[in-house]
């Protein structure tokens, strides 16, 4: 399971970094660098949402492992996210962290959690449908 995860991780990160460009290039000169980055921060949840849901699926994770494997992405993306944006990009720690001020409108904690927590909930969730019967199941 940690080739799978990893490779998605991968993705993830691909999303992410496409989404970026995508803000900069054509948000951020339309709507602003905050809104752009609300904005895109919204549109890239959403987008791990949707992958998370399938990698879930088709993996069929328990709630534990989906918990171990998303607290992984999480270590993997926060360390992606400070080791390039400070040693490629040249960011300074503060720039970085700022991203972090809720109280500001910066939302990369929101993703952040999406990444830690999407799997263990949408495994749960699929947990719950599964077990559920519907009531098609029921006989009189």
């Amino acid at each position: 399971m940690v080739l799978p995860s990893l490779g998605f991780w991968l993705g993830l990160a691909a999303i992410a970094t496409v989404a970026g460009l995508v803000r900069e290039l054509w948000m951020v000169p339309l709507i602003g660098e905050l809104r752009g980055h609300q904005v895109g921060t919204a549109i890239v949840a959403a987008a791990f949402l949707g992958a998370i849901a399938v990698f879930v699926g088709r993996m069929r994770l328990s709630p534990r492992e989906a918990l171990v494997i998303g607290a992984a992405w999480l270590l993997c993306a926060i360390a992606f996210e400070f080791g390039f944006g400070h040693y490629v990009d040249g960011l300074s720690w503060t720039r970085l962290l700022s991203d972090y001020d809720l109280s500001k409108g910066r939302l990369l904690l929101v993703l952040w959690l999406v990444v830690g927590i999407g799997p263990f909930m949408i495994s749960r969730r699929e947990q719950r449908r599964v077990s559920t019967p519907s009531m098609g199941n029921f006989t009189r």
